[in-house]
């Protein structure tokens, strides 16, 4: 039988179930006693039918596991209607249907106009880049709420953790997504935009401003609770782990530090928020669930460690110091700090403090480190000035390679313009580089993790700011395997609910923060985005598809549920509140680009106004040829 045969005898069944409690009710009333019209008979009907649902709804998830059902247009009826015919296949495995359906939700993603010319490709010695490599564009989006074009983005941070709802799942989506913290400044003062991709559509769940102007943002994990299976839960031990939430560290131009929860969504806590020494300005920060570290511009580096009531101390443990020139960027790798300030890179012990060893990475004077990537064993370095990048040996620190990204930025661009770096990120095969002119450039790289060499002459965006592309960051969902490791949910109830009690600060753990292996692993279910706006009407059943056309837009519409309907466990009954979704198979990686406003380098579009110009992000999809 078909789903939707399936789907009636459930109905059917909870029908009766509703019958068989509502005769249970009146059998209650009863004065005198039946042989066989009593409560326990009663009980006996209750506890049937529910074996009997429980049977359908895995018929149900058999069925959807293997069966893709398409609606597809047919001729016209005699008065012009349009009429649409199924079509049903049944696949071997869901591994071969879920591969099928992410992969015709790419192809139609790639159809929409905006991606008709979306990248120029140029041809290194004849071999052209492979076409299924594009970024695709899902769309762009304001992210403040009112129109406030004195605000301009800064910078921004990712949590990749799942927001739990009070029974400790996920929540409204079975793929876990995290949340966008976007930090923006004017003259005076910063706001922070929050934006969320637990639902189909990206969505500014929050925007509210801070006392001064914000220059970087950080992703803390959540410590992890290590406990025997074996032992007894203490409900007041219960009610300190539900304080351990993963947060964002804000740093600002005033020389403060700021700590935000970062898991309740829409509810904007801060729970600590302290200076630096000589409140020097915060340039960088790098964080992990023991060590806080913060870039300041007197050359000097800040380190945190956690209280014993799991805050951060205020005060320092160490300051080190590096020399008179902004520490403008950091990066963790194990157990290793790399400090950029000048034109060197530092390499501290996080145990020690100590500095280990140093990276001259540029002899010419006056070349100041402003952003670093790091992918295997290879670290990508740009500068505040002119157009070229570095990479190096993060064991041997030995200089491998300089790519220069004026000339395809010209290509698209024409004029000479000046041209630097903005922000960088490897991801996934392509090493993404944002621009103070706008667009992003896409180099590829080796995918393994090995040395990122560039291996061709990349891409240049024809989607672009009207600024400089301030951040680059991946939207990626945690593996099962690291939210398995996760701490402990609260349970039912435990959730505080006045603002004072949700203020508590998090408590020491044993922890420890996902790696960048982890990190560069992590899938983002992109069937899942609702990136069309689909303009028919009709849906399929579940785990089936509609077929039609439309315009790419950020807009959800009741077609995307049955994608997402794929990704749930199809061991688990519907709606279970003790199993998690397992993780799922995907095709793209998620990556967002910020920076004022939109537009296409490629056609001769009417300038935007200013009041226009507001700060943005565009989405982006990198399809993983491994899938």
């Amino acid at each position: 039988m078909g789903p939707g045969q399936l789907y009636q005898d459930l109905q059917n069944l909870l029908h009766d179930l509703n019958v068989v409690g509502q005769i249970a009710q009146l059998i209650g009333n009863l004065k005198g006693s039946y042989q066989n019209l009593n409560q326990s008979v009663a009980h006996d009907w209750t506890s049937g039918l529910q074996r009997l649902i429980l049977k359908k709804e895995e018929e149900i998830r058999a069925a959807d596991r293997c069966r893709i059902q398409l609606q597809l247009p047919g001729k016209q009826d005699k008065s012009g209607r349009p009429t649409f015919f199924t079509a049903v296949f049944n696949t071997f495995t869901p591994a071969i249907k879920e591969s099928w359906v992410n992969n015709l939700q790419m192809a139609k993603l790639a159809l929409e106009e905006e991606n008709h010319l979306g990248w120029f490709c140029v041809d290194d010695e004849g071999s052209h880049t492979k076409k299924e490599t594009h970024p695709l564009l899902v769309g762009h989006m304001p992210v403040t709420v009112a129109r406030q074009p004195e605000f301009k983005i800064e910078c921004a941070a990712y949590n990749p953790e799942p927001d739990l709802n009070h029974e400790g799942q996920p929540g409204p989506s079975p793929a876990a997504r995290g949340f966008l913290w976007i930090g923006s400044c004017s003259d005076q003062m910063g706001q922070i935009a929050i934006v969320s991709f637990h639902n189909s559509t990206p969505k500014v769940i929050e925007c509210f401003n801070v006392e001064s102007r914000i220059l970087c943002m950080g992703y803390i994990p959540a410590e992890e609770q290590q406990r025997e299976p074996s032992t007894i839960v203490d409900p007041e031990a219960q009610a300190t782990r539900a304080s351990e939430v993963p947060t964002i560290c804000v740093g600002t131009e005033e020389g403060s530090i700021s700590i935000y929860k970062s898991n309740q969504g829409s509810k904007k806590v801060r729970l600590q928020h302290f200076f630096t020494p000589e409140k020097s300005t915060v340039l960088s920060l790098a964080c992990s669930p023991q060590g806080l570290y913060a870039g300041l511009v007197n050359g000097s580096v800040a380190s945190y460690t956690k209280a014993a009531d799991g805050s951060w101390n205020s005060e320092p443990q160490k300051v080190i110091k590096l020399g008179v020139l902004p520490v403008r960027s950091l990066l963790l790798m194990e157990d290793t700090l790399w400090a950029a300030s000048g034109g060197q890179v530092f390499l501290i012990s996080t145990e020690t403090h100590a500095v280990e060893s140093q990276l001259e990475a540029h002899q010419e004077e006056g070349m100041v480190i402003s952003h670093m990537a790091v992918a295997g064993v290879g670290i990508w370095i740009a500068f505040t000035s002119g157009s070229t990048l570095r990479l190096f040996h993060t064991e041997t620190l030995n200089h491998l390679q300089d790519v220069n990204i004026t000339a395809p930025v010209h290509s698209v661009l024409p004029g000479h313009q000046r041209l630097s770096v903005t922000s960088l990120l490897v991801c996934h095969g392509l090493l993404m580089v944002g621009t103070s002119l706008g667009v992003v450039v896409a180099l590829p790289v080796p995918r393994l993790q090995g040395i990122p060499k560039v291996t061709g002459r990349g891409m240049v965006s024809y989607h672009a700011h009207n600024g400089p592309v301030k951040f680059i960051v991946t939207a990626t969902a945690l593996h099962r395997k690291d939210q398995d490791k996760a701490r402990d949910s609260p349970p039912p109830g435990l959730e505080p609910q006045d603002e004072d009690q949700r203020d508590v600060l998090p408590t020491e753990g044993t922890g420890a923060s996902p790696s960048q292996g982890d990190l560069d692993t992590a899938i983002w279910l992109a069937d899942s985005l609702g990136p069309v706006n689909h303009k028919s009407d009709l849906s399929s059943s579940s785990g089936s598809l509609s077929l039609s056309q439309g315009s790419s837009s950020l807009e959800h519409r009741s077609e995307d549920s049955s994608t997402c309907d794929l990704l749930k466990d199809p061991t688990a009954p519907p709606r279970s509140r003790a199993c998690r979704p397992r993780k799922a198979k995907a095709s793209s990686v998620l990556v967002v680009c910020g920076g004022q406003g939109h537009r296409r380098v490629c056609r001769k579009a009417r300038q935007q106004p200013p009041e226009e110009v507001v700060s943005s992000v565009m989405v982006w999809q990198i399809p993983l040829l491994s899938a």
